[in-house]
């Protein structure tokens, strides 16, 4: 899963993604990742059509042939995802791939295809209304696409978009199977900015049964779970443990801890069908800065 090698970025030419663009020609050039602007054209619905579910990855999967119109039309997009990434990515030399379907579909495919390890896209939260909704393609990949997606703040004003310059990692842990991969990933990428660690355990709300969390016991998982090195990360660690709503306590440690970004797990524990998981779409929403889930 680490370090970044191949990102996803699938670009819809919106100003949400136009502002995110920095970010992620950022992070490319930190981890020295190669970079694949995606981008889904399904002007026509139904006309053209994504893979099934079934045949996902199957190689000898034949698109629908377009009419002449339409092969024009797709023909100008080809060339306005490349103006796109010869404007943002100057100093990459960045992939693009203009793929038929639904967008969600596409982005699935083209994350295994390319065999991509980060995921970034924002989450189009706008407006006082549309803040309380997650994109439903943000919601489909995040729910379908097995590495980590990075999602920009869902602010109507975000500011910073990804963890460029990035001070402060939140790491919030359920204390689940998914819990050590959490860590890893919140320890690399401190290691890698230079940032400071809290590490954030939210209680069961009160009334419920079990002993509250030692914080020593969780900063002792965590040095399990990053290894070599993971003392000298864990020893600075801020360990926070405490009572309430996940998603309004992740969004308030986050504000204290002036956290560039938060790092949870996305409930690939499916047995188990994680907190993090169920409480992922409202993390997203109430954080005021971008999500990394993983």
């Amino acid at each position: 899963m680490m370090p970044f090698q191949k990102i996803l970025f699938p670009v819809d030419f919106s100003q949400a993604v136009i502002d995110l663009a920095p970010s992620v020609a950022e992070m490319a050039a930190r981890f020295g990742a190669a970079v694949t602007v995606l981008n889904a054209f399904n002007l026509v619905r139904n006309y053209s059509l994504a893979p099934s579910a079934d045949d996902l990855w199957d190689a000898e999967f034949v698109p629908i042939p377009y009419s002449a119109a339409l092969q024009k039309l797709r023909d100008l997009r080809v060339r306005r995802l490349e103006e796109f990434a010869r404007t943002h990515f100057s100093n990459t030399s960045p992939s693009t791939l203009v793929e038929d379907g639904d967008p969600a579909m596409v982005i699935e495919w083209a994350a295994h295809h390319e065999n991509a390890d980060l995921v970034m896209m924002p989450t189009k939260g706008l407006g006082r209304f549309r803040r309380l909704l997650l994109g439903s393609v943000t919601a489909k990949v995040l729910h379908d696409v097995a590495c980590p997606v990075l999602t920009s703040a869902h602010e109507p004003d975000p500011g910073s978009l990804a963890p460029a310059g990035c001070r402060s990692v939140l790491c919030a842990v359920n204390m689940d199977s998914e819990t050590a991969d959490v860590f890893r990933a919140a320890a690399f990428l401190a290691k890698s900015f230079g940032a400071r660690v809290c590490l954030l355990h939210i209680e069961p709300s009160a009334g419920q049964s079990g002993q509250p969390s030692d914080p020593q016991e969780i900063r002792d998982a965590f040095e399990r779970a990053v290894g070599p090195g993971g003392a000298a990360i864990g020893a600075k660690a801020r360990v926070r443990i405490m009572d309430a709503a996940i998603p309004e306590g992740i969004r308030r440690i986050a504000t204290e801890e002036e956290a560039d970004l938060v790092v949870v797990g996305r409930g690939h524990a499916r047995e188990t069908f994680s907190q993090a998981w169920s409480h992922l779409y409202a993390i997203i929403r109430e954080s005021p800065c971008p999500v990394l889930s993983v």
